[in-house]
């Protein structure tokens, strides 16, 4: 796949516009190489798209370009809404949190969200719901200087959701958050879906991605490298179980056979093998390797997954 790859929108035939369009888009920080190159992204309305990448692959840049935030070096960013219309048709949640102190994280979330254009009586019962299933309705009434880190983040995803936009960007949302609270996010962005918002969410967090996100891009070095539903993405690695093997000294012959379905596809260091019949062939292969004189020092063994579709496409191995 070459740097550039079109992540497209809605189903196929679908007439529907997308939310937010960004064509050939490229950024540069001054006179720093460019965070992003002629990348193309489309959101459309009830879909969910996740960002992956590196660290410094341009996943928060493009955040911001598609915010509004940054303007891009070359290519465009088009919206579905004009821009009077931006503040509120789009909920933002960045990787840093701003917040006003001395106020109590109740305030903080109201003001916020009349800032955004919601009446009074709807702000105030949209932010009750969504601290309630955050789990910081007891502590909405102190003031935010006294606030943890995670608490923190509740209150600014709080902030980003109450005025029910229609386009959500979310800078890794699960930092800093509970099992309760992740799981309650991963409901209320479903349901806002349904509704028919779009959200793209820049993620490390891959548990919570698996069976959320409709489609996956790929960032590396500020181009895309990979696009697509995740099952598709998945298939293109074929289904089967690669084992690494380290041997404490070189074989001057490796072995012809190492079990039933068993593949040597590198031998470097360490061997890498490929079994179509999963972790089960790995006995199998050690005893093939050990018969032929080696002595094993290590075994990796990695499914098919996202974290190993990423290591092919990036060269770099998938961290939190």
């Amino acid at each position: 796949m070459t740097g550039q790859a079109e992540a497209s929108g809605a189903s196929e035939g679908s007439p529907v516009a997308p939310l937010i369009t960004a064509t050939g888009v490229s950024f540069q920080y001054g006179s720093a190489q460019p965070a992003l190159s002629g990348v193309d992204l489309e959101v459309a309305s009830g879909e969910i798209v996740a960002l992956l990448g590196p660290n410094g692959a341009g996943k928060s840049t493009l955040l911001q370009l598609l915010l509004g935030e940054l303007v891009p070096t070359a290519g465009s960013v088009s919206s579905w809404v004009g821009s009077e219309a931006r503040v509120g048709g789009v909920g933002y949640a960045g990787e840093e949190t701003a917040h006003f102190d001395a106020l109590t994280g109740l305030q903080n979330a109201r003001f916020f969200a009349r800032a955004s254009g919601l009446p009074r009586g709807d702000a105030a019962l949209a932010v009750t719901g969504l601290l309630k299933a955050f789990g910081l309705a007891a502590e909405a009434d102190k003031a935010v200087s006294a606030y943890s880190f995670g608490m923190k983040r509740k209150l600014l995803l709080t902030e980003a959701l109450a005025h029910a936009p229609r386009l959500l960007l979310l800078d890794e949302p699960t930092t800093g958050l509970d099992a309760a609270s992740r799981d309650a996010l991963e409901e209320i962005l479903r349901d806002r879906c349904r509704q028919g918002a779009g959200v793209v969410l820049s993620s490390h967090d891959l548990a919570f991605l698996d069976g959320l996100a409709d489609r996956i891009v790929i960032l590396h070095e500020g181009a895309v490298v990979g696009a697509g539903r995740p099952a598709d993405l998945l298939e293109s690695l074929g289904t089967a179980t690669r084992f690494e093997i380290l041997l404490e000294h070189d074989l001057p012959e490796l072995p012809e056979y190492f079990g039933e379905g068993v593949t040597l596809v590198d031998e470097g260091e360490p061997l890498v093998f490929e079994a179509a019949r999963g972790q089960a062939a790995l006995p199998d292969l050690c005893a093939a390797l050990v018969s032929g004189g080696a002595s094993i020092s290590g075994v990796s063994v990695r499914e098919p997954g996202l974290p190993e579709l990423f290591r092919r496409l990036t060269g770099q191995e998938f961290s939190r």
